[in-house]
């Protein structure tokens, strides 16, 4: 098993020069560049870039759906780090290969998408704030487009991610967090909504949405930062502190990876938490989600 492990370890390495587990990934608006960045690296130096996306050098992308990727939000590592899923709050979305740097799949769910994730059966869902919905694109094997749609209206959707252990979509919008069970079917894909879950303040104005599934709680920005357990249904202040566009939680050792606006709602710095660490990118970037390369 050490042997397979090893084996694995030094064929990422060989693929992209240097593992891209626990890095930092990240979207820069100003570019529309998704970046893996060298959490050990000068960030004003081209060689702390790991790893990088541009629609522009896509070949999935046709030109004239170029601009539904000019301002890339969601950033969120999925398949055991094999692919990578964006959004962008100008209506596109992609998911993309880790080895080929290219996309394997869009779609356009409009209405300002600000998150993603994607389900076992490989269909991905969306929440678009402007839209009010959260969308389902179910794929087949090869499709580069989707197969079938499901929009369900949530108001404010901001923030989605599957919960494997329950079976379960959370999202949180402007008022609530909600659970919705997805039915497995690619020809008539659809989400219903199970329980919903109001939060104070209200209304809240949910943003930023990440599942701790040892913990089993739901962390979550808005006009406060709340920690939610998703096995009593109860919830409590995490943090004072709003205008959080982003928290990634590394997994081994807890640091608390964060967006913080300083201007608008971008930055060109990420920083933890405690303050005691930051990254800035160079050129006046516009860094919008950043979340620790983790599965």
């Amino acid at each position: 098993m050490k042997r397979l492990v090893l084996a694995v370890v030094l064929c990422m390495i060989s693929l992209y020069g240097k593992d891209l587990r626990n890095q930092i990934l990240c979207s820069n608006q100003k570019t529309r560049d998704v970046l893996v960045m060298d959490v050990d690296g000068d960030w004003s130096k081209p060689e702390s870039i790991l790893w990088k996306w541009n629609p522009e050098g896509d070949p999935n992308i046709p030109p004239e759906r170029l601009k539904a990727f000019n301002h890339m939000d969601e950033t969120k590592v999925v398949n055991s780090g094999k692919q990578i899923l964006v959004t962008s709050s100008t209506g596109g979305m992609a998911l993309l290969d880790v080895e080929t740097k290219q996309s394997i799949f869009a779609a356009y769910p409009g209405g300002s998408p600000h998150s993603a994730d994607l389900l076992p059966d490989g269909t991905i869902v969306t929440a678009s704030s402007a839209g009010n919905k959260l969308m389902l694109f179910s794929r087949r094997d090869g499709d580069k487009a989707p197969y079938k749609t499901f929009t369900l209206t949530f108001a404010d959707a901001h923030g989605v991610v599957w919960d494997k252990l329950l079976g379960l979509v959370w999202a949180v919008g402007k008022e609530a967090v909600i659970c919705c069970r997805y039915n497995f079917d690619k020809e008539d894909p659809q989400l219903t909504i199970v329980e919903s879950f109001p939060l104070m303040p209200n209304p809240y104005w949910g943003h930023d949405l990440i599942l701790l599934e040892k913990e089993r709680k739901l962390l979550m920005t808005g006009r406060t930062m709340i920690e939610f357990d998703t096995m009593t249904g109860k919830s409590r202040q995490f943090l004072k502190r709003k205008s959080v566009k982003s928290i990634s939680i590394h997994p081994e050792t807890g640091e608390q990876l964060v967006q913080i606006p300083k201007e608008n709602y971008w930055n060109d710095t990420v920083t933890l938490l405690n303050g005691d660490r930051k990254w800035t990118l160079p050129d006046n970037a516009k860094i919008y989600k950043a979340r620790w390369f983790s599965y």
